[in-house]
């Protein structure tokens, strides 16, 4: 059954929207944030007007309610994401969070111990690693642009204490083997890291398929709002770690002459009052996302992403960045004359909002001998006639610069 991309667009109120120059807008800037649709809308307004108050700390009727939202939303992500159990899921403001969380238990860590990354990581999963004293080693991509397993292999070691990397690649769309990466790690004694930030909101995740120790992942990349995400761990390692931000909510005992205890996960790592809206439109996008045909919405996707890909590449001026093997709806290119970033006010000016620049991913851009990119990242609303505009907006950006 074909996607009907217009049906499902018709869900998002900011799609009908104009932009500054009275176009209508297009969006291809999903890698960055998806767009909300009025059912999450309405359940965040909901929950302000009939249930807004706070959790953990009361025992009259509000409160419960507001209790019930809370976690009954987790329950629905660890079953969306196959977690074993509904305390293997931590809320918290996102990705970033989630990453640096994690960091923050590996302190100990000294220079003989080695963390695994990959080249084309985003900087949220760099920085927290590099303020530890372990050694970092960087696993090359292939010259089609994918995760090098070979390289992984030979860096790996019984040194290696951490595998950090993102399950798709935010400039290039790359998919990782996760599945094959965790085994690899897991075969030395290392625990692995996804970065699930551009793989929750394109489909189904199994992270017990994947295998995987931890995945952190933010609520707007996947039709949720922003500042509220959660990460996955696995029980039997968030067990031995230490609580990341100390406050009310996550304590049993407090006492001026005696250290704290702290409750059980996941309320330890929960301290103070959390982001309930959010996590009430977290909990109603994660339902949004049950009720998706994904093998149709990708099929819609996979075509979108063709028809720009051969657009782009009838300009003789564009090159169009690897992977050669991309099945992941983002695209990178760069221009032969022009500024990624004045693409991107040229394309604004026909109503297509892309971003350009290094996409938090610099060493990625030292790699690829680029400055910046600019980059085209699809969602199922998207449409065949929004991707045809862009033959439009690059015969403009020729024109203006004469070199066409």
């Amino acid at each position: 059954m074909d996607f009907d991309a217009q049906r499902f667009r018709r869900q998002f109120p900011i799609l009908g929207t104009r932009n500054r120059f009275d176009r209508a807008l297009i969006y291809f800037d999903n890698g960055a944030t998806v767009q909300v649709p009025d059912c999450v809308i309405e359940a965040m307004a909901h929950h302000l007007r009939t249930h807004n108050a706070n959790v953990h700390r009361g025992v009259y009727g509000l409160s419960e309610q507001a209790e019930v939202v809370y976690e009954s939303t987790r329950r629905e992500i660890a079953q969306w994401v196959n977690a074993r159990e509904a305390r293997e899921i931590i809320f918290n403001s996102g990705t970033t969070e989630g990453l640096n969380f994690l960091a923050s238990q590996f302190e100990t860590l000294t220079s003989e111990d080695e963390i695994i990354l990959f080249i084309q990581e985003h900087h949220a999963n760099i920085l927290p690693w590099q303020r530890l004293r372990g050694t970092i080693k960087v696993v090359a991509m292939t010259e089609a642009g994918d995760f090098d397993i070979d390289d992984f292999e030979r860096k790996l070691s019984k040194h290696t204490k951490i595998v950090s990397l993102a399950h798709i690649g935010n400039v290039l769309g790359t998919i990782n083997p996760i599945k094959q990466i965790s085994k690899m790690a897991h075969g030395v004694g290392a625990i692995c890291i996804v970065d699930g930030a551009q793989s929750l909101g394109h489909g189904r995740v199994d992270v017990r398929e994947m295998d995987c120790d931890f995945f952190a992942t933010s609520a707007h990349k996947c039709f949720g709002p922003m500042g509220v995400g959660f990460l996955y761990g696995r029980a039997s390692l968030l067990e031995k770690f230490k609580p990341y931000h100390l406050g009310g909510g996550m304590v049993e005992r407090v006492a001026f002459d005696r250290p704290a205890t702290f409750r059980d996960i996941p309320t330890c790592f929960e301290a103070g009052t959390p982001n309930i809206v959010g996590i009430a439109g977290l909990g109603e996008a994660i339902r949004f996302l049950r009720g998706i045909d994904w093998p149709s919405a990708q099929d819609h996707g996979e075509n979108l992403k063709n028809r720009a890909l051969k657009i782009l590449q009838q300009n003789p001026s564009i090159e169009v960045l690897k992977p050669h093997n991309r099945r992941f709806e983002i695209i990178s290119f760069v221009h032969k004359y022009a500024h990624p970033h004045d693409i991107a006010s040229i394309f604004d000016s026909e109503g297509i909002a892309v971003r350009a620049g290094h996409h938090c991913a610099k060493p990625l851009m030292k790699a690829l001998g680029v400055n910046g990119t600019v980059r085209l990242s699809f969602a199922p609303y998207n449409s065949e006639e929004e991707v045809e505009a862009l033959a439009a907006a690059l015969e403009k950006v020729d024109r203006i610069l004469q070199k066409k």
